[in-house]
């Protein structure tokens, strides 16, 4: 992709606003809906306007010092501390960190501070340390005051000061809001350590958003100004000099990159979240809303409050709101879109689908996280799904036709890339609208589609269930998935989430009557490029197809697993339309029919059937197909108990049907008829094979040849308990089995089938020698 052509950016906000920047940091931003509230654009938007202001975007990666794995500490808990010197754009403050080591050992620590601060002081468990050194990117390395055992927990508290320097989407922001200052931070990926000490990954690198840890944050600034931040508010200290400083603090456990604080004049107020109680009865939660005065409206007002209504549709596919004993809140923020800051979102704007996505990111982003930004459509993908499903959810929605408006509109602008990000260091790219947040919306879309929806909200709540409060992969979503599902979903991962593109189909049908049965058969092909998708150049996806007629619809369900394909669908009318896909599950560039092609022969019914009993020894073999075939010599036998049975082939009729003549009748046994491949000019090949014994053959590709079975069994007799009293062989059973078969009725009840022998012939004398036969213990 070419990230460095003019781009038309949509702004954020109402009206619509468009500028062409050329930035190698983001993508084209299309508008929907005429809204300017899309999901992901918000992110690219902000990305775009600082680098049209020439404002920095990214440091430049200062590559990796090796220093103890992420995974070698675990971040308890966080306290911090800090004071805005507003005029002066500096911050001051301290965090303490409780770490516990989880390898034995453990001499060092580092955390992340971007080098424009100054570290006064460190005290490791409350007694100073020697300055820390500064590695890699952001990093900064403690030497502890001795080794520490996995398990064993310490404190590092660091004081710093300095001027903000802001990256990413405007990492730290000393701005102003209607003449009033404003101070908001947005951390995401990787920028905390530019207003904050905290442990993290390295700038550019994939990192570990597991180590979450729970916090306490308190915030100085004067006293004109409120500041909120992640959780629940503490208390609000007066301070000399004009100064407030606001303590909030959750024990939720928090990525760090998803703590924040925002400071200027907010105008404030609180709704109230009621939601039902697991042993009956109703709990409260407070949704608190920070303003800009300016932006201080009854629409505004009513338009951040349908999150309370937000709340309880996604209770019901998502389970409970996971932050449920803290807060949910809006405040207004500077940044482009919204940013979902745990139990605190900042949104620039007043949009629907935004402030769904944003809360949506509740459940999936913040309690459960990605582990990397490798796998950030975990996050986003999901988020975008949200706004879809408030869409079917919401009140008076029309279900699932919502929802597939509200895909259709979330269709990316193109699909020729992955899903899962490969290049962490390209900040457009983790973000990208396309292929992130859209394109892994309907990944997640296409795997409701794929496992039906019963598995899917059951597989989320079992994800949940398993990464609550930590992070996760994508192959740990996909394990998750199969576990509930029962099915494989490697090709479904591999092909949509791994490697690029979507699949183009072209189709066409054809009516057809075979053995009075009608059925539709169904050519398709895939035409996208090759190299797209799986090994093979094809998309393996279940696709719903609508047969029409003059009688009404009916769907089907075809299992596509190549990149040409024929497919044989039972009908009841004469078909006149064949819609794929018609309510669009499966991401694709283009749907296109075209004249119907002749494909393999498929076995569609025969004569004895498969798994067929017969009393009698058949004299003939009949089998239909849907197309016209050219058999060789080779391509039907039949073998028994004997060996080859030798028959004679007559094949007629387009479709065509298959006659063998036996010599006699087949003697008693079990018997296989095998149908091989055609030959001949023009000649079609055999779709042969046959699963769980019924027909029609196949499974869409050519190839296999179509095998069953079918017996000629001698005569079996009925128990000799003709009477069912439960007493055998006795003279009563004679008794009455003469009575019936002279005439007469059953003395004692319900009397067996006067067709003892079951040879088809009743009563004849063979019933009566075959009952006494086996009455003095012999044979039928």
């Amino acid at each position: 992709m070419n990230l460095r052509a003019p781009w038309i950016v949509v702004l954020v906000g109402t009206p619509c606003v468009a500028q062409t920047v050329s930035t190698p940091w983001v993508e084209p931003c299309a508008e929907r809906e005429h809204s300017c509230l899309l999901d992901g654009c918000g992110k690219a938007n902000a990305l775009a306007l600082r680098h049209a202001a020439g404002q920095p975007v990214a440091d430049a990666p200062a590559g990796f010092t090796p220093r103890e794995a992420l995974t070698d500490t675990d971040l308890i808990s966080v306290d911090l501390d800090m004071e805005l010197d507003i005029p002066n754009e500096e911050i001051s403050g301290s965090n303490e960190m409780v770490v516990a080591a989880r390898v034995n050992g453990l001499t060092e620590f580092t955390f992340m501070l971007r080098s424009n601060f100054a570290i006064t002081q460190v005290l490791v468990n409350g007694a100073p340390a020697a300055l820390p050194a500064s590695v890699g990117s952001y990093g900064r390395r403690v030497t502890l005051d001795r080794a520490y055992a996995a398990g064993e927990q310490f404190t590092v508290k660091v004081f710093y000061d300095g001027p903000a320097v802001s990256r990413g989407f405007g990492s730290i922001e000393f701005t102003t809001q209607n003449g009033q200052p404003l101070v908001s931070a947005l951390s995401e990926p990787y920028y905390a350590a530019t207003w904050w000490p905290v442990k993290d990954g390295d700038f550019a690198q994939p990192g570990d958003n597991g180590d979450k840890s729970i916090g306490r944050i308190a915030v100085t600034a004067p006293s004109t100004l409120k500041s909120v931040a992640n959780g629940l508010l503490e208390g609000i200290d007066a301070l000399p000099g004009g100064r407030t400083r606001y303590r909030w603090r959750t024990n939720y456990p928090t990525a760090t990159y998803l703590y924040t604080f925002s400071t200027t004049n907010y105008n404030q107020w609180t709704q109230n979240y009621v939601y039902p109680l697991p042993g009956g009865g109703t709990g409260t939660m407070p949704v608190e809303f920070s303003i800009y005065p300016a932006s201080d409206t009854p629409a505004n007002r009513t338009a951040w409050e349908r999150c309370i209504p937000m709340l309880s549709a996604f209770r019901g596919v998502f389970g409970e709101y996971p932050f449920i004993d803290e807060k949910y809140g809006i405040y207004q923020f500077p940044f482009g879109g919204g940013m979902e800051h745990q139990t605190y979102t900042g949104q620039t704007s007043f949009g629907e689908s935004l402030t769904a996505h944003e809360l949506a990111h509740q459940w999936w982003g913040n309690a459960v996280t990605c582990k990397t930004w490798n796998d950030i459509w975990l996050n986003e993908g999901f988020a975008t799904y949200g706004e879809a499903i408030w869409e079917e959810r919401k009140p008076g929605s029309s279900g699932l036709p919502a929802l597939r408006n509200a895909m259709n509109a979330r269709r990316p602008a193109a699909t020729d890339d992955t899903v899962y990000v490969t290049d962490v260091s390209n900040l457009g790219r983790i973000f990208s609208s396309t292929f992130t947040y859209r394109k892994g919306g309907w990944v997640v879309h296409m795997l409701r589609g794929v496992v039906g929806d019963a598995d899917f909200f059951d597989g989320l709540a079992a994800y949940r269930s398993a990464f609550e409060g930590d992070a996760a992969t994508t192959a740990d979503l996909r394990t998750v998935m199969e576990t509930v599902s029962g099915r494989s979903l490697a090709d479904f991962f591999d092909q949509w989430v791994y490697r690029i593109g979507a699949p183009s189909y072209a189709y066409g049908f054809q009516n057809v009557t075979i053995n009075g049965q009608r059925y539709v058969k169904l050519s398709l092909r895939q035409t996208q490029d090759v190299s797209w998708g799986l090994p093979g150049g094809y998309f393996a996806m279940p696709i719903d197809v609508t047969l029409t007629g003059a009688g009404g619809s009916a769907i089907t369900e075809i299992e596509n697993t190549a990149r040409a394909q024929h497919f044989l669908l039972p009908a009841t009318q004469n078909i006149t339309g064949v819609t794929l896909d018609e309510f669009d599950w499966i991401l694709n560039d283009g749907k296109t029919s075209e004249a119907y092609t002749a494909g393999p022969a498929r076995l569609t019914a025969a004569s004895p059937a498969p798994g067929e009993a017969l009393v009698t020894g058949p004299t003939q073999v009949r089998l239909w197909f849907n197309e016209l075939v050219t058999p060789v010599a080779t391509s039907y036998a039949v073998s028994g108990p004997g060996g080859a049975v030798p028959f004679t082939a007559s094949t007629t009729g387009t479709p065509s049907v298959a006659t063998l003549t036996f010599g006699a009748p087949l003697a008693p046994g079990a018997y296989t008829v095998t149908v091989t491949r055609f030959g001949g000019p023009g000649a079609t090949n055999i779709d042969g094979e046959i699963v769980g014994g019924t027909l029609p053959s196949g499974n869409g590709i050519d190839g296999g040849a179509a095998v069953y079975t079918f017996t000629v069994g001698a005569p079996g007799c009925d128990s000799i308990d003709f009477n069912g009293d439960g007493l055998f062989p006795d003279n009563q059973d004679i008794e009455d089995f003469l009575a019936v078969f002279g005439g007469g009725g059953c003395p004692t009840g319900a009397c067996g089938d006067l067709d003892f022998n079951n040879d088809g012939l009743f009563p004849d004398n063979e019933d009566v020698e075959a009952f006494f036969r086996v009455f003095g213990g012999g044979n039928c």
